[in-house]
């Protein structure tokens, strides 16, 4: 949630950016998008949440880049498949071989892709101050966050629902802090548990409908708990 103070500060800082005509059109459209705080008040059944995963060529924000990014919109608590979204970035080089033989991606499909900062663009767009939604949600947010950096020196600003936190605040209660069997929350085995079939699984695309799913489930057990809004649904 935008409530720490530097969230706060980065906010209106990028804004007086966008003032002075220093950021790009589309991207001040996106930064005031997310200055207003509306959603937060919004009953969970009237938000629109994002459910996105990136496609990596490793796991390390410092060294590694995201392939590709997927992802689908819930609204009214249903998935929207034609509210979608999907993206390849270009990669000269792809790093790792074999996570792009994970993903189901060859070197010239890489080529082919849009520029990091077009893809960019089309991610702002899209998911505009729509909350986030992933799985492990902390390493997509960074992988993202390096792209925003490096073209903006900017990080997003979205309020962000990690799936695995969330299963865990709703099975466990007030302790789901402690300390827990390290593949009890992994997606494939929350999948299993809520009764998912995998398909079109380590896409970005496939992932976030995935999750979206997972998501789904979550929501009606999160509303048996009492939780109904946004903001709700934020607090840890």
């Amino acid at each position: 949630m935008i409530t720490s103070v530097h969230n706060y500060i980065r906010l209106r800082l990028a804004l007086n950016r966008c003032r002075k005509g220093s950021l790009p059109s589309y991207l001040c459209r996106y930064v005031e998008a997310c200055a207003g705080q509306e959603r937060l008040r919004q009953r969970i059944d009237k938000a629109r949440f994002v459910v996105f995963d990136t496609e990596t060529t490793g796991f390390d924000p410092s060294r590694d880049s995201v392939i590709s990014i997927g992802a689908v919109a819930i609204n009214a608590e249903r998935i929207d498949i034609s509210d979608s979204f999907e993206v390849l970035i270009r990669r000269e080089t792809a790093g790792d071989s074999h996570a792009v033989t994970v993903h189901g991606l060859l070197r010239r499909d890489l080529v082919s892709g849009y520029s990091e900062q077009d893809a960019l663009e089309r991610f702002l767009d899209y998911i505009s101050d729509s909350v986030l939604v992933a799985q492990h949600a902390d390493f997509d947010i960074a992988m993202t966050n390096v792209m925003m950096h490096r073209h903006y020196r900017l990080q997003l600003f979205n309020d962000v629902v990690d799936t695995a936190s969330l299963a865990k605040r709703i099975e466990k209660g007030p302790y789901y802090n402690l300390a827990h069997k390290s593949e009890e929350y992994r997606l494939d085995t929350l999948l299993q548990r809520y009764h998912i079939r995998l398909y079109d699984r380590h896409t970005a695309a496939g992932d976030a409908f995935l999750t979206a799913q997972l998501f789904q489930r979550l929501l009606v057990r999160a509303r048996e708990t009492g939780i109904t809004s946004v903001q709700d649904l934020l607090m840890k």
